[in-house]
């Protein structure tokens, strides 16, 4: 499990659909643009510290998309983009709801996530944990 920071991009959140965007916003090549998008996002503004790249993979490999081999290749940059697209998708899903209060009912009741939650401190974090 992995506690993030990611106050700097909830409070970059219209911009997070160039990170995580749909067809329907961004057109035919959504894929590859906010591919792009968060792999240069997270060079200027990684998420994780070397020694969490090993959870961070087994959080993917618990998401049943990638063979082991496959995310056992990854490299340190895509490692992060992963993880950038990641929380963008997250802070995406808080756009559903009028406030903060109304996202988090919604994840205590299992509509949501929740995955992105006010800290304490007032500050955003992402819980990378299934």
């Amino acid at each position: 499990m992995i506690e993030i920071d990611v106050t700097h991009m909830v409070d970059d959140a219209d911009g997070m659909r160039l990170l995580f965007g749909s067809i329907a916003e961004l057109g035919d090549n959504a894929g590859r643009i906010t591919w792009q998008n968060s792999c240069e996002y997270a060079a200027e503004h990684p998420l994780l510290t070397p020694e969490q790249f090993d959870d961070a993979r087994d959080y993917f490999r618990d998401c049943g998309v990638w063979e082991d081999d496959e995310i056992d290749a990854w490299m340190p940059e895509e490692i992060q983009g992963m993880v950038t697209q990641e929380v963008a998708a997250r802070i995406r899903e808080m756009e559903h709801f009028d406030s903060y209060e109304e996202y988090m009912e919604a994840a205590q009741a299992g509509r949501c996530s929740g995955a992105v939650y006010r800290g304490d401190d007032g500050r955003f974090y992402f819980l990378m944990s299934h």
